[in-house]
């Protein structure tokens, strides 16, 4: 398989992997925004951040496998699997509910499903004293800053539809 390699990541991991890191690009939701995204963490004005998949509503990007560290949650980078959707932390709930965030969820969840049980983790979100106490599962980049506090990022959002999609990586319908 293919991948779109960033300039910024390191090869190998410190740590075994435990996390699936749930992120939200920031950018507008457009049938190529996994690979603008991925092309833009690849380029020569990439910025010192990184990922190991960039997913939209119609494809899954990989840019790293999971036995190297992408640059993206500090904290959770050792040992976390790190999956960017399209889609913005400040989207509420009916952005969440449209039909192209519905098809990126699928998506991501099907992919975030595989690397996780390759990876031996579990299918459940983790609460912040859960990840804090070293638990092995899917948060949101929000939880890493909460609970390391060496980033302040808020994604993927107070309104991401933790629910639905732990029930679509667990093999259920939206």
């Amino acid at each position: 398989m293919a991948y779109v390699t960033p300039r910024n990541y390191y090869r190998g991991r410190q740590a075994k992997l435990r996390l699936i890191v749930m992120h939200t690009m920031e950018s507008p939701e457009h049938d190529d925004t996994a690979e603008n995204v991925a092309a833009w963490f690849a380029g020569a004005n990439a910025p010192l951040a990184s990922a190991h998949a960039c997913v939209d509503n119609n494809s899954v990007v990989l840019c790293l496998p999971p036995s190297d560290t992408a640059w993206a949650a500090p904290g959770a980078n050792a040992d976390g699997y790190q999956i960017e959707q399209a889609g913005r932390a400040a989207q509420g709930i009916t952005g969440w509910a449209d039909a192209y965030s519905q098809s990126m969820l699928r998506l991501s969840a099907a992919h975030a499903r595989s690397i996780a049980q390759a990876a031996g983790i579990p299918l459940v979100h983790l609460t912040d004293a859960q990840l804090a106490a070293g638990a092995a599962g899917f948060v949101g980049h929000d939880q890493v800053s909460r609970v390391y506090k060496r980033s302040d990022h808020t994604d993927p959002g107070p309104d991401f539809p933790w629910t639905q999609y732990m029930a679509l990586v667990n093999g259920g319908s939206a």
